[in-house]
């Protein structure tokens, strides 16, 4: 048996619009259901999504243990890379029943407590609360979490190797294994005396939202029931975890489908952000797209930014000139066919550089060219960022 304590949420995405009611634990459950073991489930809903919820148990064999709360929080993106939204205000912490079993997912929550005490735990954070703090108790316990909760929870500078700060968690939280993931660079997996790191793998599109439940709950599957090496378990949930991105389907196959790794960059890409920058809207998304490339550790040059309006035209040409020469990548919106986007295509793709395209509401036969000359398109800003920075 695998016991999974989690968040059970509405999460809506505006762009591309999406409304589902899943959650940290709901999700990892629904991945992990018909793997020829039992899976219990423990979490917080709302009285009016209690019948989805639990018809979605029901569905996919999950045993369900439901505290119910006076509204189910709902997390909202304005796309899937932005920074989510909860409402309503939290202003009371449940506590959930103490959960005492051989196998254990822990998910941090932000409406509620919860305690466990197993054999072997798999926590993941989320709540940015370390597990000494929950109280929960673990003969073996593995931690599975991003790079900013794994700074912060260690109290490490940002320069500091995360090497250094897997290290620290271990000793502090008194685990066996720490595995940080690293965004679009993979993951590192930290045990005593040793170090791994894990690739991503490339697929067609990306699906974010989520993708961090299924490799905690890949990982758990593997590690905990199948009693797999922490490197190989966490080789097998980045597997999964390309599969949940690219097709959003769950469960998970008993068996992951063959993605091709990628090489984990060791240095930190230059990235060239084209794209009009006219009206409030535009610059909305270069502003959009710059931050997220940044929070995948990629240095970005943005004419809007890096230069601006002012100037000759001659002043200005040369210094995006210079920038293109000297970058690794493009990512360029070509929403509305800006004539001096074009252009930058044309002059990268003539030096030799990768070109992803972001193309939201453009006719196919204006991208002809585009499709011809081997740039990358896709009609959504996650995929975009992501294939700019593999």
């Amino acid at each position: 048996m695998l016991s999974i304590v989690g968040g059970t949420y509405l999460e809506e995405c505006q762009e591309p619009l999406s409304i589902e009611l899943y959650g940290s634990g709901l999700r990892a459950a629904a991945a992990l259901a018909d793997k020829g073991f039992e899976v219990s489930f423990k979490s917080c809903v709302g009285d009016t999504e209690l019948d989805a919820a639990t018809l979605t148990c029901k569905t996919l064999s999950i045993n369900p243990s439901f505290k119910i709360v006076p509204e189910t929080i709902t997390f909202f993106y304005n796309h899937p890379l932005s920074p989510p939204v909860a409402y309503p205000e939290i202003n009371f912490i449940y506590q959930l029943s103490d959960t005492v079993a051989d196998n254990i997912l822990l998910f941090g929550q932000i409406e509620a407590k919860a305690k466990v005490s197993g054999t072997y735990v798999v926590y993941d954070p989320q709540n940015w609360i370390s597990f000494k703090e929950t109280g929960s108790t673990a003969e073996h316990l593995a931690l599975v979490l991003n790079k900013k909760e794994a700074y912060l929870l260690s109290g490490l500078p940002e320069e500091t190797a995360l090497t250094e700060v897997g290290r620290s968690l271990l000793k502090n939280e008194q685990a066996e294994v720490v595995i940080i993931k690293n965004g679009s660079q993979g993951a590192l997996v930290i045990e005593q005396g040793s170090s791994y790191e894990i690739p991503v793998f490339n697929t067609m599109t990306v699906w974010p939202i989520g993708s961090g439940d299924i490799f905690s709950a890949a990982f758990a599957w593997k590690w905990m029931i199948e009693k797999l090496p922490a490197a190989d378990a966490a080789l097998f949930a980045s597997q999964y975890t390309a599969y949940y991105c690219e097709t959003r389907v769950l469960p998970l196959p008993r068996e992951a489908k063959s993605y091709r790794p990628l090489t984990i960059n060791k240095r930190r890409s230059k990235i060239y952000l084209a794209g009009p920058f006219f009206t409030i809207a535009e610059r909305w998304l270069i502003e959009e797209l710059r931050n997220a490339l940044i929070d995948f550790n990629n240095l970005v040059f943005s004419p809007f930014h890096d230069v601006g309006v002012n100037g000759t035209s001659e002043e200005i040409v040369k210094q995006d000139l210079q920038a293109i020469q000297n970058c690794d990548a493009m990512l360029a919106i070509i929403t509305g066919s800006d004539v001096g986007t074009l252009f930058e295509i044309g002059y990268a793709k003539a030096l030799g550089k990768k070109v992803v395209v972001l193309a939201e509401n453009v006719r196919e036969n204006d991208l002809t060219m585009l499709i011809g000359s081997n740039c990358t398109i896709t009609t959504d800003i996650s995929t975009a960022v992501y294939k700019t920075s593999w």
